[in-house]
């Protein structure tokens, strides 16, 4: 991948520990990060954090360089931190209007007064178009005194800029806040290293088990959705942010929230059930309308927990996910699904229906869509998943591979033990024959994918990259390209 506007690694922005890496008044800006708005190509969010209660929190923006724009006024949300009981100030300023496939550049001020915090980015095309974006969960921090993330944590970041895609997607368990004496600092520190690309593009998570803090509301999910602001789901307030799609070019973006079908309890709160149904019912709607659209060509879907794994020792993958939601996958026709939940990398061969007679569900390989040698995948076909909880976290699953290989499910849970809260799993093996490729000699990995929408009347295709984000040097181990019929090249009548 690693074309576009480049950032060299050494022009990432160093960061101290302590503070989060923050130095500056009770007010000063901090942690800037951009998340697309309902609209990718004529909306953005700036969002960013301050350790006080800021006065008049606004941002300038335009187009033409060393122009600023009217002040846009930021909404302030906070939570007090249950653990801590430290009060988190968040200001969100919502950009609209914009122009599509457009370079910006903003500033923040706090009542008139710059903060030294400028950025810019780049909005999504309006229509099919080239781009670029990258995917991997499960980061945690850099910071030394950090026992959930690693060096590579923050080399993930310098790695998404060498790519310079048009934006990051990131697939939970960001910053292990809930593993942390104090969440609020670990949230500082992460939105700090994050700063220097997600103040340059946006990055767009799905929240993981490791989002879930107790006593932070009554999902424990209050940090998560204070900090940020992200399309609409249509739902109530207490619902908002935890599942939203957005698109860009002919992409159609699905972010979900497995806790909410999985057996597993991998938080401090077991979660399964939270919506009541309706954030599956959202889904049914929402993975039916993009197939339904004649703009669209590609459906990815992004979430923290696994359908599919060959681990031996860590979470496993969910049984739940594979009854609620890959039917649906198969019914839509969905091209990619990405997460995280488990600290390797393996990518599936293009899945549709059921291995008959499984217990467990398993997937059911499509041969007949791989191309020679595995290099080419139809998704029309099948949908390809790709695991990347690679991000940085301290305890990779690379040398806990079953070998041969096998999935590895949970089936169901125990009931908590007395005077306990926690669900022990029930876990099956099954037969990997869904498996293509994976990765034990790179515990830390990113992925990047690059559209080509094609040309009318043809085949659109996604060339998939992963990267070793072992060091700040990216270096690429596993390809794929994905191709697909544009919906303006399928038979009509």
């Amino acid at each position: 991948m690693l074309v576009g506007r480049q950032r060299q690694p050494g022009q990432i922005r160093p960061v101290q520990a302590g503070s989060g890496g923050v130095t500056g008044g009770a007010d000063d800006a901090y942690g800037v990060h951009l998340t697309f708005g309902a609209e990718p190509s004529t909306a953005m969010v700036v969002s960013w954090l301050s350790h006080g209660p800021a006065t008049r929190p606004a941002v300038r923006c335009a187009a033409r360089p060393g122009a600023l724009g009217p002040p846009v006024p930021a909404t302030i949300r906070s939570y007090r931190d249950a653990r801590t009981g430290e009060r988190v100030f968040v200001h969100h300023a919502s950009l609209t209007g914009l122009e599509p496939a457009t370079d910006y550049a903003f500033t923040l001020e706090h009542d008139g007064r710059p903060q030294g915090a400028d950025g810019s980015f780049r909005t999504a095309p309006g229509s099919r178009a080239a781009f670029g974006f990258t995917f991997f969960g499960d980061q945690g921090t850099d910071r030394p005194y950090d026992p959930y993330g690693s060096p590579a944590s923050g080399y993930a970041v310098v790695g998404v800029e060498r790519c310079a895609p048009l934006f990051a997607l990131t697939g939970g368990d960001l910053s292990y806040a809930n593993q942390r004496e104090d969440p609020v600092r670990t949230w500082s520190d992460w939105f700090t290293m994050i700063s220097p690309s997600a103040g340059a593009r946006p990055w767009m998570p799905c929240v993981g088990n490791h989002e879930i803090e107790r006593g932070n509301g009554a999902l424990g999910l209050a940090a998560y959705q204070t900090y940020f602001e992200l399309p609409p789901n249509g739902d109530e307030g207490y619902l908002a942010g935890l599942w939203y799609a957005f698109t860009v070019g002919a992409v159609r973006f699905v972010v979900v929230s497995a806790d909410d079908v999985c057996y597993q309890n991998s938080g401090p709160i077991y979660l399964r059930g939270f919506s009541a149904g309706r954030q599956t019912a959202w889904l049914a709607r929402t993975l039916e309308q993009a197939r339904a659209d004649p703009g669209i060509d590609w459906i990815v879907v992004a979430m923290h927990h696994a359908a599919l794994s060959t681990s031996a020792d860590h979470n496993g993958a969910d049984l739940g996910i594979r009854e609620a939601w890959l039917p649906l996958f198969d019914r839509y026709g969905v091209d990619l699904v990405l997460y995280g939940h488990e600290h390797h990398y393996e990518r599936s061969h293009p899945v549709r229906g059921i291995v008959p007679g499984s217990p467990t569900l398993a997937p059911r390989p499509v041969a007949s869509a791989v191309g020679p040698g595995g290099a080419v995948v139809d998704t029309s076909a099948g949908t390809v998943h790709l695991m990347a909880g690679t991000g940085g976290s301290s305890s990779p699953s690379t040398d806990t591979l079953l070998d041969p290989p096998a999935g590895r499910i949970v089936v169901g849970v125990r009931d908590p033990e007395p005077g306990r809260r926690h669900r022990a799993a029930v876990r099956a093996l099954e037969d990997a024959a869904w498996l293509a490729f994976r990765a034990p000699d790179h515990p830390y990995a990113f992925a990047g994918f690059e559209v080509d929408p094609g040309e009318a009347g043809g085949l659109t295709s996604i060339r998939v990259t992963a990267y070793d984000s072992g060091s700040p040097d990216p270096v690429p181990f596993d390809r794929v390209t994905l191709v697909r019929p544009r919906t303006d090249a399928a038979p009509t009548g």
